[in-house]
């Protein structure tokens, strides 16, 4: 089922510091923005947006601050199939979840041209590069395979995602770093992902813990209509059994954190005026700094 707030939120405002390249077949931004004199570490993040891609600015000025905050290259590729949500569609989105009192016909009918005009949008997204389909999940394994091939000596891979990204970088943690899937090394170094959608529960954050052991973080929205709190909480219930306390017991590293009173997509796009939202948004992008800084 497709979440409202998938579509809702602000759009940032700043001037990305990145450019674009065609990496491997693919345009990906790469973020920008480190302090002249500071050195660059070796490693990689592969930053998979939510899915309004590379329309959206917040993604690239979040791309910027992880690499900023990190000192890693980010690279964020333009992976979605089809192409990306246009942010157009979050203003008619905000007007359809207004409430409208029941007998203001005028409102009640706006509301629904709203809800026609949504649907233009997102119904066609969905049927091309919904989360879980494959035609979504491929490319972003073979880019991720790509990418951690090139990486020089020592250097580590880390992806962080979101929305739809999110399912993409949980699942990319129980793929092999070989090509075809063989060996017993894992492709991602470490993984920071927040509100993901499209997930099979508990599954898709429990074995992406357990296959390799990767460090494996997560910023949950309470108030996320798409991936309920109960369904967070019973898989990371299942994890203190599985793998320990995500402290290193078993040789198991998770961090699942849930933000009170915030809505699905937070992260990149808080809502214009929300400070409960912008002030969340500034604590996932700690927290994802913090961990890919811990392990890469």
């Amino acid at each position: 089922m497709a979440c409202p707030d998938c579509f809702r939120g602000g759009a940032a405002t700043g001037e990305p510091k990145g450019s674009m390249e065609t990496l491997h077949g693919v345009e990906t931004y790469i973020a920008g923005g480190a302090p002249p004199g500071i050195e660059t570490s070796g490693s990689t993040i592969i930053f998979y947006t939510d899915a309004f891609g590379l329309k959206l600015v917040n993604n690239k000025l979040l791309a910027d601050a992880y690499a900023i905050g990190t000192h890693c290259r980010v690279l964020v590729p333009d992976i979605i199939p089809g192409g990306p949500m246009d942010p157009a569609v979050m203003p008619i989105m905000d007007r359809v979840m207004t409430p409208v009192g029941l007998f203001n016909v005028p409102g009640q009918l706006a509301r629904a041209w709203s809800l026609v005009r949504a649907l233009s949008y997102f119904v066609p997204f969905f049927w091309r590069a919904f989360p879980s389909y494959k035609a979504s999940y491929a490319p972003c394994l073979a880019y991720a395979r790509k990418v951690r091939a090139g990486l020089p000596a020592g250097a580590k891979m880390g992806v962080a995602g979101f929305c739809w990204g999110g399912h993409q970088s949980l699942k990319l943690c129980t793929e092999s770093a070989a090509e075809g899937g063989g060996g017993e090394q894992g492709l991602v170094d470490a993984q920071f992902c927040a509100h993901p959608s499209g997930l099979k529960m508990p599954d898709d954050v429990v074995q992406p813990v357990l296959r390799f052991k990767t460090p494996v973080a997560v910023a949950h929205a309470q108030e996320d209509f798409q991936l309920p709190t109960k369904k967070v909480e019973e898989a990371e219930a299942l994890l203190r059994q599985e793998a320990g306390d995500g402290q290193g017991e078993n040789g198991f590293y998770y961090q699942i954190r849930i933000y009170e009173g915030v809505q699905h997509g937070f992260a990149v796009r808080a809502k214009p005026g929300d400070e409960k939202e912008a002030s969340g948004a500034d604590e996932a992008t700690v927290q994802a700094i913090e961990w890919f800084k811990r392990w890469l």
